[in-house]
């Protein structure tokens, strides 16, 4: 019964040291003066690219980002926490600054900055921090797992966290401790659509371009959700094309259209040696589709001794396909 109420006693002195030294500490949350024992840089050359690195109690986190952050949404950094910490649970506190003076780098020590959000290391053994990029970055709380506020000049600079011990009356090695921190981005759940359709359009000859059936202004670069999607081009100068394509996370899908005019188009299919007329002209080439007026056309086929007229009311918007098929049949006479 003693040796529990001494327990008791420990506890609650520890938790009210812990609480008194951390209320001072957050007695003021303005801009400050401060030194880091060591700064660990972390660095970005590709949006998958995922850092792991040591950082210890009284030192900071500098974390650069990637020029194009087109497709990230936040930055993730999971904390492997050592069993000293776990065990002086919240001794050890993380804050993220912003505004910060110099430019953080490995040859400096000494800082200011305005703290933006503060907090303790739970007793836990993991611990994962989300600082987000934009507004679309979608995380749930828990205990182990916190989105904290962004740095107002994130997107210009990077994310600056520090780690410093909170507690008094803890053991000397708790300073020596080491948490391993695994930085990697947050990717958007979207690709790009890189659309080229030719020719531009003009004040003679326009034309829409329609994404899932929605309007679609600035399709040139257009970002889009995962997944397959519909595209049409839709014209009165031009022949209506409709597209399905795919689109990869933080990847660019490229695609072209050429615009096809609206006059008919009327193909040929033939046997070799076969002399072809259009509208009583021969025709030396008809390999690729041949471009007509609307109106009546007639197309006349000669293989030896065997001739053949066709006739097609050409419309516009419509491809016509006229073929020639000769075949021979085999029967057995009883």
């Amino acid at each position: 019964m003693r040796a529990l109420s001494i327990g008791r006693i420990l506890c609650h002195a520890k938790k009210s040291i812990l609480l008194f030294a951390f209320a001072i500490f957050l007695g003021n949350l303005s801009a400050e003066n401060f030194r880091v024992r060591k700064l660990i840089p972390v660095s970005f050359s590709e949006i998958t690219d995922k850092i792991t690195v040591e950082c210890g109690v009284n030192d900071a986190l500098w974390v650069t980002l990637p020029e194009d952050r087109t497709y990230i949404s936040g930055i993730e950094l999971s904390l492997k926490i050592p069993e000293d910490i776990v065990a002086w649970r919240d001794s050890v506190a993380y804050m993220l600054y912003e505004k910060m003076e110099p430019i953080p780098s490995e040859t400096n020590q000494s800082y200011y900055g305005e703290r933006v959000h503060v907090a303790t290391i739970p007793g836990n053994f993991f611990l994962t921090l989300h600082v987000p990029l934009s507004e679309d970055l979608s995380v749930k709380s828990d205990p182990y797992s916190i989105k904290i506020p962004a740095p107002s000049d994130i997107k210009d600079r990077g994310i600056f966290l520090r780690f410093m011990m909170v507690m008094k009356g803890v053991p000397e090695s708790l300073e020596n401790s080491v948490l391993e921190i695994t930085a990697k981005p947050i990717l958007k759940n979207q690709g790009k659509l890189a659309l080229a359709i030719t020719p531009q359009p003009s004040e003679e000859k326009k034309y829409s371009v329609f994404i899932d059936d929605k309007a679609a202004q600035d399709y040139q670069e257009k970002l889009l959700s995962t997944g397959e999607h519909h595209l049409s081009v839709v014209s009165d100068s031009f022949r209506n094309e409709l597209r399905t394509f795919r689109i990869e996370q933080a990847k660019t899908t490229s695609l072209s259209i050429a615009l096809r005019g609206i006059e008919p188009l009327i193909k040929i299919s033939c046997p070799k040696d076969t002399k072809v007329y259009l509208d009583e002209a021969e025709l030396s080439d008809f390999s690729e589709p041949l471009i007509v007026t609307q109106g009546e056309h007639s197309v006349r086929f000669i293989l030896g001794d065997y001739e053949i007229i066709k006739t097609v009311s050409a419309q516009n918007g419509r491809t016509y396909t006229v073929s020639l098929n000769v075949d021979a049949s085999v029967s057995e006479d009883e």
